[in-house]
Order: C-alpha cells, then sequence, then structure tokens
C-alpha cells in the first residue's frame, strides 16, 4: 500500500473515529446530566411546594387562634347585639383580600356573627370533621376541601372559650379558599408538568389543572410516595393508568413547619420521561448529522492532502489533539502548503467562535438564574407584604387611634411599599426594561449621583471631583437607566478606595458620542481581569454578588453604546461610557 493511500486511510480513520466518539461522549454525557438535572429539579420543585403548603396551613392556624383570643369574640355570648364583631369578621375577611371565602361565628347551631351579613342569624351545619391539627394546646379541626359552587373550600373550626369561665360560647368557622393551594400547584405544571396533594392515605387533596379530572384511586395510586419515610426522591411509574407513558415523579412530604405538626401529606410532581428527555434526542440528531458532515468533510481533506508531504499534517495532527484536551489553549499558525494553512486559520476560527459561543452560554445561564431567582423572590415577598400593608392600612382607619399610631401605620405602609420598589428593581436587574429615550442632561445626572454619593465617599475620605467639558452635555437617553449606570460605577469606585481616596468624573464629545469617564487613584484592574468582571457573580469585593457592572454593560449596549475599562491618568482603573447623543436604531 503506498504512503499516500496510507496517509489518506489514517486520516480518514482518525477524523471519523475522533468525531464518533465526541458524538458519543457529547450524547451520553448530555444525558446523563439533562436526567440528573430533571431529577434534582422536580425533587426539588415538590419540596417547594410543600413548603409552600406548609407555609399556608400555618398561616391559616395563627389566624384562626388569633382571632379566638381577640376580646370581641366575646360578643358571642350577647348575640353580637351591637354588631362589632360581624364588622370585624367581615374587615378580616376584606384584608385578607380573597384568602378567606367568609368567616362565621357560630353558637348552638346559629350564625352569630358573620364577614356576610346575609348569614347572620341562618343555621349552620358544621361540615364533618376531618383531621384534627393540635397547635399551641388547641385543636383545630379541618374539613376536606369540598367544592362549592364551582369553589374549593377547607373549613377551618375552633372553639371560643368564656374569658369569664370555662365553658365554650361557640365556634369559629373559618372557611378557606382551597384554590390557593390548587393556584400553587398550576404555577408548578409547566412544560408538561403536573403536581397533585395527597394526604396521609394517598387520596388525592388537590391537583393541577391537568389532573382535577382524574382523582380515581386506581389512576393516581402511582403518585404515592414508595418510601415509608417520606423523604423526598424521585421515581419512575407506569403512566397509562394516566394515559401516558413512563413517568419520572418526584415526591416530598409537607414536614412540621414552625409548631405545625406532620400530617402525612405529601406532594408529587411528575412529567413524561419522553417529554422531558426531548432535547436530549434533538441534540442525537443534530450530533448525527453533524457526524455525518464530518465524516465527508474528512473524506474530501484526506484525498486533497494524501499528495502532501506527512509533517504539516502530523503537526495539524497534535495541534487538533491538544485543542481537544484543553479548549483554552492559545491558537497557533501551521506552516506548510497553502491548503494547510488556509485549514488551520478556519479551525482557529472555529475554536474561537466555540470560546466565544461558551461565554455568551454561560453568561445567559447566569441571567437566568436571576431571573428565576427574582420570579420566586417576587412571588414570595409581595404576598405578604400586601397583606401587612393592607392591615396597616386597616388599623391607620380604626377610630380612637392616636397621632403615634397614624405615625406608626404610615411608616409601616412607607416601608411595605419600599419594599416592593427593592423587588421591582430585583426583577429589572435580572431583566433590564427597555430604555425610555428622552433627551437629558448628563451634568445634571452627574451633580444628581454626586450628591446621592456624597454621605458616604465623606465617611470613607474619598475626594469627588467632576471636570464636565462636554458641550453640549444633552442626549437622548434613558434618564433613570442612566443615573443608575453612573451611581453603579461611582459605587463601586468608592468601595474599592482606601480611605482618602480620589475619584472624578469627567465628560467630553468623541465624534457622535459623549464620553463619560470615571477616574480613581485605586489598586485598578488588571487587563486579565477587566472583560471577567463584566460577566455575572463576578466580584472583587467580599461580599459582592458581582451583578452591579454587567447590569451597567446591558444598560449601556440597550442604548447602543459602549464600555470601556482601562488604566487611569489618576493611577488606578478607568471606566469609559461612550453614548450616542441621538437616538439610533439597532443594527
Amino acid at each position: 500500500m503506498t504512503i499516500r493511500r496510507t496517509f489518506m486511510l489514517a486520516l480518514l480513520a482518525f477524523s471519523v473515529l475522533f468525531a464518533a466518539l465526541m458524538t458519543l461522549l457529547a450524547y451520553t454525557r448530555a444525558r446523563a446530566a439533562l436526567s440528573d438535572e430533571i431529577r434534582v429539579h422536580l425533587a426539588t420543585q415538590a419540596q417547594t411546594l410543600t413548603q409552600q403548603i406548609a407555609a399556608a396551613l400555618f398561616e391559616r392556624l395563627q389566624d384562626i387562634q388569633g382571632w379566638q383570643r381577640l376580646e370581641v369574640m366575646q360578643e358571642v355570648k350577647v348575640g353580637d347585639v351591637d354588631k362589632r364583631l360581624a364588622r370585624f369578621l367581615s374587615d378580616v375577611t376584606t384584608a385578607y383580600a380573597g384568602v378567606y371565602v367568609d368567616v362565621l361565628c357560630v353558637a348552638d347551631g346559629r350564625v352569630v356573627a358573620a364577614s356576610d351579613a346575609t348569614q347572620i342569624g341562618r343555621d349552620f351545619v358544621a361540615p364533618p370533621a376531618w383531621l384534627d391539627v393540635e397547635y399551641r394546646g388547641e385543636v383545630v379541626s379541618l374539613a376536606r376541601p369540598t367544592t362549592v359552587a364551582g369553589r374549593a373550600i377547607m373549613n377551618f373550626r375552633l372553639g371560643i372559650p368564656d374569658a369569664f369561665g370555662r365553658a365554650v360560647l361557640g365556634e369559629i368557622h373559618a372557611r378557606y379558599d382551597w384554590s390557593e393551594i390548587e393556584t400553587a400547584l398550576d404555577q408548578a405544571a409547566t412544560g408538561g408538568r403536573q403536581a397533585v396533594l395527597l394526604d396521609a392515605g394517598g387520596a388525592v387533596l388537590a391537583a393541577s389543572a391537568g389532573l382535577r379530572t382524574r382523582h380515581d384511586a386506581g389512576s393516581l395510586a402511582l403518585l404515592r410516595p414508595r418510601d415509608a419515610r417520606g423523604t423526598v426522591g424521585v421515581t419512575v411509574a407506569d403512566g397509562a393508568p394516566l394515559g401516558m407513558q413512563t413517568l419520572l415523579v418526584g415526591h416530598a412530604p409537607v414536614a412540621a413547619y414552625r409548631g405545625l405538626p406532620n400530617l402525612g401529606w405529601s406532594v408529587a410532581v411528575l412529567t413524561p420521561e419522553n417529554l422531558a428527555l426531548a432535547p436530549v434526542r434533538s441534540l442525537l440528531w443534530s450530533l448525527l448529522a453533524a457526524l455525518a458532515a464530518i465524516v465527508a468533510v474528512a473524506a474530501a481533506l484526506a484525498i486533497a492532502l494524501s499528495a502532501r508531504t506527512a509533517g504539516p499534517i502530523q503537526a495539524l495532527t497534535r495541534y487538533t489533539r491538544e485543542l481537544g484536551r484543553d479548549l483554552d489553549a492559545p491558537t497557533r499558525r501551521i506552516v506548510g502548503s497553502s491548503e494547510i494553512v488556509e485549514l488551520c486559520a478556519a479551525f482557529n476560527r472555529l475554536i474561537d467562535d466555540l470560546k466565544r459561543s461558551r461565554v455568551h452560554l454561560v453568561r445567559a445561564s447566569k441571567l437566568a438564574a436571576v431571573g428565576e431567582m427574582s420570579a420566586r423572590l417576587a412571588h414570595e415577598v409581595r404576598t405578604p407584604l400586601g397583606i401587612i400593608r393592607s392591615s396597616a392600612q386597616l388599623v391607620d382607619r380604626q377610630p380612637g387611634l392616636d397621632e403615634a399610631g397614624h405615625e406608626m401605620m404610615s411608616f409601616m405602609i412607607n416601608e411595605c411599599d419600599r419594599m416592593n420598589q427593592l423587588v421591582t428593581g430585583l426583577l429589572e436587574s435580572a431583566r433590564p426594561r427597555e430604555p425610555m429615550l428622552a433627551p437629558a442632561d448628563v451634568h445634571d445626572i452627574v451633580h444628581q449621583v454626586g450628591e446621592m454619593l456624597r454621605e458616604r465617599a465623606a465617611a470613607r475620605g474619598v475626594v469627588i471631583s467632576s471636570v464636565l467639558d462636554a458641550v453640549p452635555s444633552v442626549i437622548d437617553c434613558d434618564r433613570d437607566q442612566l443615573l443608575q449606570v453612573l451611581l453603579n460605577v461611582m459605587l463601586n469606585a468608592i468601595q474599592a478606595l482606601a480611605d482618602g481616596g480620589r475619584l472624578q468624573v469627567s465628560t467630553g464629545l468623541d465624534g457622535a458620542d459623549l464620553c463619560l469617564a470615571v477616574d480613581d487613584d485605586g489598586p485598578g484592574i488588571p487587563p486579565t481581569r477587566r472583560d471577567e468582571i463584566l460577566e455575572p457573580f463576578v466580584s472583587d469585593r467580599a461580599g459582592g454578588i458581582g451583578l452591579g457592572l454587567s447590569i451597567v454593560r446591558e444598560i449601556v449596549i440597550m442604548h447602543h453604546g459602549r464600555l470601556t475599562i482601562s488604566d487611569s491618568p489618576l493611577g488606578g482603573a478607568r471606566f469609559t461610557i461612550y453614548l450616542p447623543r441621538h437616538s439610533r436604531t439597532a443594527n
């Protein structure tokens, strides 16, 4: 066999084998990674739902026990003749904004007071007790959730003791809107997933929309946890009883929560396995197509290059092997024929594209994590904030409240609004809004940020100065976003400076752009770190989360500007922001 044929066959075999191994390795690792991620997410999602459900039940128990101890409840003894108790129950139901369908006080089988005035005086038959929950020395009876007029309701019942004796005056019945639990399950049921809440016996208490019509024990038996201890985990189940294929089912128990005992309930989150692994199958077809393309290219290259000397080819082979082991290794040029040089250049461009793609993928995954965290934080914080604010407004309207009380309620309402703005700001940091462009004076923004940071800088002995030479200084921009950009950059500089440092803000014109520079005399930023610190979650400051500069870059890009980092004439770092003076459309 000739050297040319040997060389051609060897190159072809190597190329095909290498591509096939990479394809197999990529597929198997992607499948294993995705499967593990799905299992972890199912278990985590089920556990998160159990915490939400336990917290909701805990709050309801706290509510009814809190009402039981109020002095106004003693009005049951006299039949609530002045309707104080009824007004209180009505105010409570309104303040809780739909959490309760209604709240009743019952004595001797008759409604004495109710949030709904039409119920007062009617006979009342309490729903049968299903589960007794002991909490803080009291036993609260729960009725199994039932559907009334298309609305799922769970009744909480607790006795009203006589404050002046041992007699029981009556009972409080709080009819909890069970759809709050169903809504939580619906929110988890995305992307083909379903969720269900089971009691200690495996019976369905609530389910997401796709399972609410399948409450028969035979079809849902597969959702019961197989581990008698009720630990968090994922199992594989046959989905045929539900008209589905193989299912991945994540289980988690509704554990004891802040004094709420373990009720034996559990949550199951399920997803069809074929649907969950669909991206891997799509990846396999893409990999096979890429493998076929690589085989075709390898055959053509083997024929074309077999007539050449083996030296450049061997060098190129060693080069590809090195990059196969370490994608971050520096690229280089191979000396040889024009074909070898061109192939090497194309390969280097491919590696550079892969490196850039990897950086973009990591950045996108980080921003996606921030978005999910922000959405969950907003969901968890805004609801109790709204309840606290509504309660404060309700107390503020009460007659007889002195001036100090009104002032305290005002403080509570203002702080709730401020917390809501903070949550909104976190959401905007994860998904910056499109800028609302309007003419704004950059020098005014510089002065405003300087005033905002004056006290903080003075506390560190940092001297802030400005050299504002841009004329004109009015540009088309989103004033609030540009203020956020300058505030983040200057605040980072102050935090990096030692006590007694210098900070200077300067402006100027650079062609069609307005140039805004922030200089300091701090330690500076090494050239190798200047691109890295603009990435999300990268911070040199202890306790920092590394979002400030990444947000700055995103806002500048949305303004069709650019951000550069260089050495400062003051000896530290210089952040330079170039912004077009007039709005332009994106290319």
